[in-house]
């Protein structure tokens, strides 16, 4: 989908609007070895979600963001659970390790972490002071 030559562009350092494109590159890279299909939604409202992975019988939203920031399309879904039927998601990016109700964010190298045949829940509460401490 990109154009000719952004693979040099992007080797040399000039990453332009490739960015938001190359991390989420690599959420797939990391997907794909854990063996998950790759999944994807999109209506004509413009309303999407990088990835949907199956997480102990739940659909569970990752988005993959280049910078901080919000993500509309997976604000929506959470604030609309009854037609959405989504609990947990996680936003990947430039964050620290956090909560906020149910969007866990998680810095983006962290992505190599998810484990879907775990029986650790990774969508539990996680104890945001002592990791900062450890930190």
């Amino acid at each position: 989908m990109l154009d000719p030559g952004t693979r040099t562009e992007v080797l040399q350092g000039n990453l332009l609007g490739y960015k938001g494109a190359i991390f989420e590159n690599l959420m797939a890279d990391f997907l794909c070895k854990k063996g998950c299909k790759l999944y994807y939604f999109h209506k004509d409202s413009g309303l999407e979600l990088d990835f949907l992975v199956n997480y102990k019988g739940e659909c569970v939203p990752l988005e993959v963001k280049a910078k901080s920031g919000k993500a509309k399309s997976l604000s929506t879904v959470l604030s609309h659970r009854e037609h959405y039927h989504v609990s947990n998601a996680m936003k990947f990016g430039n964050y620290n390790v956090g909560r906020e109700g149910p969007l866990l964010t998680l810095p983006l190298y962290m992505g190599f972490f998810l484990d879907f045949d775990d029986d650790d829940i990774i969508l539990d509460d996680l104890p945001i002071d002592e990791i900062n401490e450890m930190v």
